[in-house]
């Protein structure tokens, strides 16, 4: 009998990354590697596409590097906070050589992003019905 394989989820928090932030990435990503950014480049729509954890720390991808090896810009927040640092990470090699790369940084906790699925939206599990005004 075949084993069944459970589903293994990103975390999916989602934060808007601050105008003033945003402008750290970009400062941040012109003196990494010189080249010129601009707002369009930067994600200020963050999700935490780890796998799903207990802990209060996310991470979501605020801007990728030019280059093959440059890595990415990711953004770090806490549970009910919102983003307050920015840290350059190394791409994660998993996957390079089948032309399947992981999207998540070097040495990231849980599975490798081709490993996981988005998680369940609420509303189709819970789905809310309105009751009629009597």
């Amino acid at each position: 009998m075949p084993v069944k394989q459970t589903q293994r989820f990103i975390c999916g928090q989602r934060t808007l990354m601050p105008a003033a932030l945003e402008r750290t990435v970009l400062e941040m990503a012109t003196g990494i590697d010189g080249t010129a950014y601009t707002r369009d480049d930067v994600s200020a729509s963050l999700m935490c596409t780890i796998e799903t954890h207990a802990g209060p720390r996310h991470y979501g991808a605020a801007l990728n590097l030019r280059g093959a090896e440059a890595g990415t810009l990711w953004v770090l927040w806490r549970d009910r906070s919102e983003p307050a640092a920015v840290v350059e990470r190394a791409d994660c090699p998993a996957g390079r050589e089948a032309d399947h790369p992981c999207s998540e940084f070097e040495g990231h906790p849980g599975g490798h992003s081709w490993e996981l699925e988005d998680p369940p939206p609420i509303a189709a599990a819970f789905p809310l019905h309105r009751r009629p005004v009597p």
